[in-house]
């Protein structure tokens, strides 16, 4: 896909993204939980970032898409830098919670994890977090069937298989959201392949406004079901 469409793609991720990270938050942590420094691995256009700093001091966002990390928008708490995991630019036991949100399947690694290890403190905590919003309906509805394609992605990945991270806690479940046709619009648009479908089937012109026009027949608001994956871990220094 071209920089335009990566451009457009991160805009899109960046301007709606259901408040799915924050719920998942809460979820696993504490209202009075607090910690001094955070750290979101894979962090996108920093919307899991800024989810994160509620409980945090100070977060570090890293991601490894440029495009991605241009849609960010630091503060005085919250700071982003083009990266990997494995290569994490901190110091050593710097790091008390550590949030993957639907990056591990793509970053999981030894070196990942040694990585962790080294820039974590004594009982860090690691959450690591996934949901699929499910719009096969949604794209039906709009005229676009996609078949399934092999994928090596796994939206319940987690660190279960590594010594050093001590299972704290493991959950499936399924969730309803309500949007707007427009923010409906924003999360088809999120994904370069549904992306690439739109464009290809309304052509490239106004397909967003498009898009939203045909939602908007159909309702005004729109209950999408979102399947949701969490693990949370100890990291075990001693």
């Amino acid at each position: 896909m071209s920089d335009h469409y990566n451009d457009e793609v991160s805009k899109h991720y960046a301007t709606y993204r259901p408040p799915l990270h924050q719920m998942i938050l809460s979820a696993n942590l504490a209202k009075n939980d607090s910690f001094q420094y955070g750290l979101d691995i894979g962090c996108g256009t920093g919307v899991s970032t800024i989810a994160l700093a509620e409980y945090c001091h100070s977060v570090l966002g890293v991601d490894p898409s440029d495009a991605m990390i241009r849609q960010t928008k630091s503060d005085d708490r919250i700071h982003y830098r083009v990266g990997f995991g494995e290569s994490i630019p901190l110091a050593d036991n710097t790091v008390d919670i550590v949030t993957f949100a639907g990056s591990l399947s793509y970053a999981k690694s030894d070196a990942l994890v040694a990585e962790i290890k080294r820039v974590c403190g004594v009982d860090a905590l690691v959450l690591v977090y996934d949901f699929e919003v499910l719009l096969t309906d949604t794209m039906k509805y709009l005229g676009i069937t996609q078949k399934p394609r092999p994928s090596s992605y796994d939206h319940a990945v987690n660190f279960n298989d590594y010594n050093g991270l001590v299972e704290q806690a493991a959950h499936q479940t399924r969730l309803q959201l309500n949007m707007t046709s427009e923010e409906l619009a924003h999360v088809l648009f999120s994904s370069s392949k549904r992306y690439a479908s739109l464009v290809e089937l309304f052509g490239p012109d106004d397909t967003f406004a498009t898009v939203v026009k045909m939602l908007e027949k159909k309702d005004n608001k729109h209950c999408i079901d979102a399947d949701i994956y969490y693990s949370r871990y100890l990291v075990n220094q001693r």
